[in-house]
């Protein structure tokens, strides 16, 4: 996959101009901008010209040469007399020569294949996990957006309880220590306020890393968020299209492919080359004197074969022979701790996405559970048969059901992108269909505005 193709596939997602950007939005800002991304790119490149320059070793190579000299001079003769002469030297030549055999540029214009298919996927990998890294910094923004409106929900919540408890205090109604109680509960929540605003400030700027644009607001999740299945709803399938699509994979596949070429590219400085050399040459000599003038012109062509043989280097190659065999088994063994880690991801995505299927459908009935559970705990309160404490802490538990529930749809979306991407099938069009699960009405954001202040 291509740079351009990606930029083409993203921009398809750009929607008309409101008030809150959405992720698709976002991630073509991170295609101009991210830098990891651009930096990966520049490398794809770089690397893809090393095969132009490795099968300039095998294709003929012309070069010319021409030189110019002049000499003027005096010499004095018997009867003191003076003899001034002068030289011009003209030369020049054209030579070409073509490799016949020389196993080491062979061999270097294959291993430079392979390195450049190894770039190939490492860009495609880098393709990927942007849109991961995208997706999870703007996730991450919602859900301190969310963690701070539920806390000072929570906040608003507790002044409640504490006034009420104040109030019932007065009337003798209720002990002195259900207002500390109140107020502890009330001043734990205010530090984590202060948290929560600090989270979502760090979190923005995390986004902006990547982007380069410091979002206010960006899209929410509508309130229906569909729950499905991996298909192929099998582990081993997912983890059977990692092996063979995977890029992270692909590219180690291509490093050991490289780093076994490289041993036969230094074992070949032991081995002789032939080379066939042609040659044209013109040159004229010329010579003024006194008493007479002289050139002398010559011109000649030559066509022949060159060998040349090693015979001792110092142990130069056999020593980097040794070497090339050592980043050989190097390669193999990241091989196979790339191989490992890409089953292990695959399987623990798969994992991840149904466990948090099932979280999510249990948050909500945690959510429906703590209602009640908090209603009849005021009730009770209210009789005298609950204290304060039971209020608040069937409050906190209300709310900590509320966060877990906004927290394992982030984490749903993020395994589902996981798992594609060590699949090796992510794709611009995937995250079109997240976008979609985005809401970005004004009124629905102004409400998370005003929770913000």
């Amino acid at each position: 996959m291509k740079k351009l193709a990606y930029c083409l596939l993203g921009l398809l997602g750009i929607s008309t101009l409101t008030s809150a950007a959405d992720l698709m939005e976002v991630y073509n800002q991170a295609l101009q901008s991210d830098p990891k991304f651009q930096s990966a790119y520049a490398d794809y490149l770089a690397t893809k010209e090393n095969v132009a320059i490795s099968r300039a070793g095998l294709l003929p190579s012309i070069s010319g040469q021409a030189n110019l000299k002049g000499v003027r001079g005096s010499a004095i003769t018997e009867g003191s007399s003076s003899v001034t002469n002068s030289y011009q030297y003209q030369d020049y030549s054209i030579t070409l020569n073509q490799p016949i055999f020389n196993f080491a540029n062979w061999t270097k214009l294959k291993g430079a294949s392979a390195t450049a298919k190894q770039a190939q996927a490492t860009y495609d990998a880098y393709a990927q996990d942007l849109m991961v890294r995208v997706s999870q910094a703007y996730f991450k923004v919602l859900e301190a957006e969310d963690n701070l409106r539920f806390t000072r929900a929570e906040k608003l919540a507790t002044a409640k309880q504490l006034d009420q408890a104040k109030q019932r205090y007065k009337v003798g109604l209720d002990a002195i220590t259900s207002v500390y109680d109140a107020q502890a509960s009330y001043d734990v929540i205010v530090a984590q306020e202060i948290a929560a605003q600090n989270d979502l400030v760090n979190r923005r700027e995390e986004l902006r890393e990547i982007t380069g644009v410091f979002h206010e607001n960006l899209a929410s999740l509508k309130n229906q968020l569909p729950l499905v299945t991996p298909q192929p709803a099998n582990a081993e399938a997912w983890v059977d299209t990692a092996k063979k699509q995977n890029f992270t994979l692909s590219a180690a596949r291509f490093a050991v492919d490289a780093a076994k070429l490289n041993i036969k590219t230094n074992f070949a400085g032991h081995l002789p080359t032939l080379n066939a050399t042609a040659s044209y040459s013109e040159n004229s000599q010329s010579k003024n004197n006194a008493f007479e003038g002289l050139r002398i012109d010559n011109s000649g062509s030559s066509v022949g074969l060159q060998l040349n043989v090693p015979l001792f280097t110092g142990g130069a190659v056999a020593a980097q022979t040794r070497q090339a065999q050592y980043g050989y088994q190097k390669s193999l063994a990241d091989l196979e701790n790339t191989y490992r880690n890409t089953l292990d991801l695959t399987r623990q995505a798969y994992n991840s996405i149904n466990a948090y299927i099932s979280k999510i459908k249990a948050d909500k009935q945690a959510i429906i559970s703590n209602e009640s559970s908090l209603r009849s705990t005021e009730a009770a309160f209210k009789v005298g048969t609950r204290t304060i404490v039971d209020v608040l802490l069937a409050q906190k538990n209300l709310f900590y059901a509320q966060r877990s529930y906004a927290s394992d749809q982030y984490q749903y979306i993020n395994s589902i992108l996981a798992l594609k991407r060590a699949a090796g099938t992510l794709s611009p069009g995937d995250l079109q269909e997240i976008n979609s699960w985005l809401k970005r009405d004004i009124a629905a954001n102004n409400v998370r505005e005003s929770a913000r202040r």
